[in-house]
């Protein structure tokens, strides 16, 4: 696991390395780039529409099946309006339905998705009021037989006020947000970019003027770019303002009339900044720019309508002046380029019908209004009819030329690509909707190739770590590598072994260190066992546990066994007889507490001195020798005091001898360790020995003097606690007491 997370580690690596590395211009390989999309140029109607003026309209495909309506479009909103058959309910007007550009029954649309009824929002400020019957449903851009895009799910609106008499068609990309900012529902300029229908989000715009040439010249609108044809190029560009409610915002510095010699007056009295909204037929200008304007041109403001009536007598003298309204446009108030809008009086020659503004007869009327704050400082359709207006919602700027007029057949479309570091100023200027930016394929493949690296070398530095920790505590505990019993084809090898500290040596009995160290130890023979398989180990360390608890666990041929202090656990170092190992000799520890003399000094000398004359170490357990009598009496006392370990693999049987071991771990003080005395037991003597249960005694200790009770007894016989001495009528056999 470790070399494969290595391996991937290492592959990621390269990967990323690949991916950042810098690459010369020459082997520099560019990916292929998706075709740009043409931008669309919507035709217009050969319609005049609308009761505040004429208009030139165009055509949408709503719902499914389709019901075309026509509409004008907005600058400031972000939605496609039409209105529905209530909007005519109440009319007088036998012509209704084409004067408002036909009907849209949302009832009549399999497509429909309703989503309630919604005020229409914008244009409040100018006093502009209404609520629509909102939804989702398929759009289509003109008429039979057009082939222009359709797009499903687009935020449809069918109202029924007289506010806003025509539909209208949302240019600004602006999301629509109904309940709240985290689920918008995106406009028709975005999905047209989204599905690369369009090179950018962008548009040019021109009204339209009817009162130029004999049928008048249509509007021009192109989706994604603009028609060069249309309009005089001028170096002034501006930028679409912070607030997006009114981000078309361009400086007016002065208002000029001219006509005939006669007049010539500015009628701002200051530079001002006014929005640009194709959504309304007026300009709002101050009050005392429209009073100017009533004094030079004799208007007269009608309280009823709030509008500037003009009766015949006042138009036919109009007629004559023939002035022009120059406004001329700059980024500041001074200073700068600018670029000067000529309009003639023919842009302002209008003719309002009713229910317009509370009207009950068709008049003409002059399109100024009287603004009543600064909010309100707004250049509606009047102004685009002889300005070209082209936004760049991308890149967060917009331009302003004068019109031309070209032959209708005449086009120049021109592509506004996007940034080409891939951002988006649109999604800035959306107040519905939290900022948001998106990240390159190449950033995201980096970030994923990145996060690979950093997992993959964590669970290289996890695996290496396990695996120094493992060998670390193998180290500790001697199990690693093969135990010291095994044959090693490499004779070379030293094995690790747990050893007593090399402390300086008690001389106890006045020989002197030289001695110690040249002399025989009688405890490594004393401890040597042919079939043993346990191996030493450290007090305290791993695997040497030193609670004084006694651990049952499964010996090699499946019987239960306890473990603890003073049982052995680990090979002894004597069986390994490639090659001997020498100890230095560790200072005798200490008696210690309630411990009974089961083995004295002078028992320990006898032994001793049996050993230094040459007498066996390991005599035959029927020999009846001395040293029977010593070790057995020593045992059985260490028994009763509850200090020895009996292996529970040796409770059903005996007779191996030299698997039956008391140890005693109470004998630290003895020069002699109780793993030093072998007892061995003959099954023939006694009965076979029972387990005593201790559920209700806990963890057996070697350390608590207090405890009496057998770990195991006589079958037949009571758990009682023993003396030192032998009890009465035992019946062990004469060959083990001396």
């Amino acid at each position: 696991m470790g070399r494969r997370s290595l391996s991937l580690s290492c592959v990621a690596v390269v990967l990323l390395l690949l991916v950042n590395a810098p690459r010369s211009r020459g082997s520099e390989l560019e990916p292929r780039a998706s075709a740009t999309p043409a931008p669309i140029s919507f035709d217009p109607d050969e319609n005049w529409d609308g009761i505040d003026g004429a208009w030139n309209s165009f055509t949408l495909s709503v719902g499914t099946p389709s019901q075309y309506v026509r509409v004008l479009p907005s600058t400031a909103d972000q939605q496609i309006w039409t209105v529905q058959p209530l909007g005519c309910y109440q009319s007088s007007d036998s012509d209704c339905e084409n004067h408002r550009g036909w009907f849209f029954d949302f009832n009549k649309s399999t497509s429909w998705q309703d989503n309630g009824l919604w005020d229409l929002w914008i244009e409040t400020n100018l006093g502009y009021y209404g609520n629509a019957n909102y939804g989702y449903d398929t759009v289509g851009l003109g008429g039979v037989g057009q082939g222009g895009p359709s797009l499903p799910n687009q935020t449809v609106a069918a109202l029924a006020v007289n506010d806003f008499y025509l539909g209208v068609f949302g240019l600004n990309p602006k999301p629509t947000n109904f309940t709240n900012f985290s689920d918008p529902s995106p406009s028709y300029m975005e999905d047209l970019r989204t599905q690369n229908l369009i090179p950018s989000k962008s548009f040019g715009y021109s009204a339209g003027a009817k009162y130029r040439g004999f049928t008048g010249t249509l509007a021009s609108l192109t989706l994604g770019g603009y028609d060069a044809a249309r309009f005089e190029p001028n170096n002034l560009t501006f930028v679409l303002g912070p607030d997006n409610e009114r981000d078309i915002v361009v400086g007016i510095r002065s208002i000029n009339v001219t006509g005939n010699g006669t007049i010539n007056a500015n009628m701002l009295s200051e530079p001002m900044d006014a929005y640009i909204d194709s959504t309304v037929p007026q300009i709002w200008l101050p009050l005392d720019a429209c009073r100017k304007f009533e004094d030079t041109f004799g208007l007269v403001f009608d309280q009823t309508t709030e509008l500037y009536l003009v009766n015949d007598s006042l138009h036919t003298q109009l007629l004559q002046q023939d002035p022009s309204i120059t406004f001329t446009l700059g980024v500041g108030p001074s200073g700068g380029d600018a670029v000067d809008i000529v309009l003639p009086y023919s842009s302002f020659d209008l003719t309002a019908l009713p229910p317009y503004q509370g009207l009950t007869n068709q008049s003409r009327y002059f399109p100024l209004r009287r603004a009543a704050n600064e909010t309100q400082y707004t250049l509606g359709r009047t102004f685009l009819q002889e300005a070209y207006l082209i936004v760049e919602w991308e890149n967060a700027n917009f331009s302003v030329s004068q019109c031309v007029w070209p032959n209708q057949m005449e086009k120049n479309i021109i592509a506004i690509q996007p940034p080409t570091d891939g951002s988006d100023a649109s999604q800035y200027t959306n107040a519905s909707s939290s900022p948001s930016s998106s990240l390159s394929t190449g950033a995201i493949i980096g970030i994923v190739i990145g996060a690979v690296v950093v997992i993959s070398i964590l669970l290289a530095l996890l695996v290496l770590h396990n695996r120094r920790k493992h060998r670390r505590d193998s180290e500790v505990t001697g199990e690693k590598g093969a135990s010291p019993m095994t044959e090693q084809p490499d004779d070379s090898r030293v094995f690790p072994k747990a050893e007593l500290p090399a402390v300086e040596p008690v001389n106890r009995h006045g020989k002197d260190k030289a001695e110690h160290a040249n002399e025989r130890n009688p405890f490594d023979e004393l401890n040597y066992r042919p079939n043993s398989a346990v191996t030493p180990t450290t007090p305290g360390s791993p695997g040497s546990p030193s609670t004084g608890f006694f651990t049952p666990h499964l010996s090699r041929n499946g019987l239960m066994s306890l473990s603890g202090p003073g049982t052995p656990s680990d090979p002894a170092e004597a069986d390994n007889k490639e090659r001997e190992i020498y100890e230095m000799p560790g200072d005798a520890p200490s008696r210690q507490e309630m411990d009974a003399p089961a083995v004295g000094e002078k028992q320990a000398m006898m032994l001793r001195e049996r050993i230094y004359n040459g007498v066996d170490p390991l005599p035959s357990p029927t020999s009846g020798n001395g040293r029977d009598s010593l070790t057995n009496r020593g045992s059985n006392t260490l028994s009763n005091r509850g200090s020895n370990t009996l292996s529970n693999h040796e409770s059903n049987s005996l007779s191996n001898r030299e698997s039956n071991t008391f140890r005693s771990s109470t004998l630290a003080s003895s020069p002699v360790q109780p793993s030093d005395i072998i007892s061995p037991v003959h099954s023939s003597d006694r009965g076979p020995l029972t387990p005593v249960h201790l559920e209700d005694r806990g963890p057996i200790s070697p350390l608590q003097p207090e405890f009496s009770g057998f770990r195991f007894s006589f079958e037949g016989q009571p758990s009682e606690p023993s003396d030192l001495s032998e009890p009465a009528g035992s019946t062990t056999d004469s060959s083990l007491r001396r």
